[in-house]
């Protein structure tokens, strides 16, 4: 009897982790539209839950769950986050044609490089998170559409 407790409890233990590691959500994120295979596409990923939604899309100060770099190959790049938790998010991608990290502006503030936004919004001043946001459930894909002012 005891070894038929031990056998269950140990299923039960398994089938938990089982379930607790198929809920993890993947994010593919595809950004197309950019005007030359120079540079790379920084990405940051900002959730609802954990980053400040206020000073989306920086990275910097936003705190997003997620950041990477995608080398661009056809005029576009493709990078799948893993094991995000379910839920709202907002993701914003600049085309750093020079390669030095940062988007680049003109004297005025007006950006020079490309940048994307998830829902693809209208590009009139800075992006707000609540435009640009979307759900995650399981695995998700998205596609940003880059654009260029100047």
């Amino acid at each position: 009897m005891n070894t038929h407790l031990k056998i269950a409890a140990a299923a039960a233990t398994l089938c938990y982790f089982c379930l607790s590691q198929s809920f993890a959500a993947d994010l593919t994120i595809t950004v197309d539209n950019l005007r030359s295979n120079q540079g790379e596409v920084l990405l940051c990923v900002f959730s609802a839950e954990s980053s400040d939604r206020e000073a989306f899309p920086d990275c910097t100060k936003g705190r997003p769950v997620r950041q990477g770099k995608a080398i661009i190959g056809g005029g576009k790049v493709v990078i799948t986050y893993k094991d995000l938790k379910d839920g709202i998010y907002a993701v914003a991608a600049i085309h750093d044609e020079n390669g030095n990290g940062e988007l680049d502006t003109n004297f005025i503030g007006i950006p020079t490089e490309g940048i994307g936004i998830s829902n693809n919004p209208r590009m009139l001043g800075k992006p707000q998170f609540d435009e640009a946001r979307f759900e995650i459930r399981g695995k998700t894909a998205i596609i940003l559409t880059a654009k260029y002012i100047l």
